[in-house]
């Protein structure tokens, strides 16, 4: 292996810790965003939603429940569209890694700019399409990120890696510190993100459109291996 492309690897990887670490960040102000001001929902955890849905079938929390579905149908779409923004254009192709990270940042970027424009006071069907766009926009990011990074980089996604941390810290006697600096990075930026609201309500969603157009611009500028031979 050359020089120059063993340094075009270093290049990316440290890319790729940058952008999964802004978007961890970011994923826990969406989470929290959506909580606070969107109706109890969370944005990316499925689980919870799609038990809050059931809740609702049940009878139960029917208002609660239709926010749910809405963010879980959602979810789903965004998900569907990162994976194929993230693909390679054409079979055996060069995979588009910042691609699904613009597509991203142009739903919390319209999330941000509604806000504003009501003057951070969605409510009723508003609330609920904005709590659908940040659900889209979360799907988008976490598939897009398993086809581009890989599956071991989760941003938002995190219950599967702090139970594989605790399964090997009590079986192995290893301490995982990628898991556990993911997991501060998700709560320091909901704790951001609560903060926020609470003094400047009307910016609150600037937050992650800003970190997530951080990531895509730390992506974008990586070099390819093929820019290195």
């Amino acid at each position: 292996m050359t020089v120059g492309r063993v340094t075009t690897v270093r290049s990316r990887q440290r890319a790729d810790a940058w952008t999964a670490r802004l978007l961890t960040f970011s994923a826990g102000a969406v989470n929290a965003l959506g909580f606070l001001a969107l109706g109890e929902v969370f944005t990316s955890v499925v689980t919870a939603n799609s038990a809050l849905t059931g809740v609702a079938l049940g009878g139960a929390e029917p208002a609660l429940g239709i926010r749910a579905a809405v963010a879980l149908l959602c979810y789903v779409l965004g998900a569907a569209a990162g994976s194929r923004a993230a693909a390679p254009a054409h079979r055996g192709g060069c995979p588009r890694r910042a691609d699904f990270l613009l597509l991203e940042a142009l739903l919390l970027w319209a999330v941000a700019g509604w806000w504003l424009a009501v003057d951070g006071g969605p409510g009723g069907a508003e609330r609920t399409a904005v709590l659908g766009m940040l659900a889209a926009a979360m799907g988008c990011q976490n598939a897009g990120v398993r086809v581009a990074l890989g599956s071991q980089v989760p941003t938002a996604y995190l219950t599967g890696l702090l139970t594989g941390a605790v399964a090997e810290a009590v079986t192995a006697r290893r301490v995982q510190w990628r898991a556990l600096l993911t997991t501060a990075l998700l709560i320091l930026g909901a704790a951001a993100a609560t903060l926020l609201d609470r003094l400047l309500h009307e910016a609150a969603p600037l937050l992650p459109a800003l970190l997530v157009t951080a990531a895509w611009a730390t992506l974008r500028a990586t070099p390819r291996p093929a820019d290195a031979s």
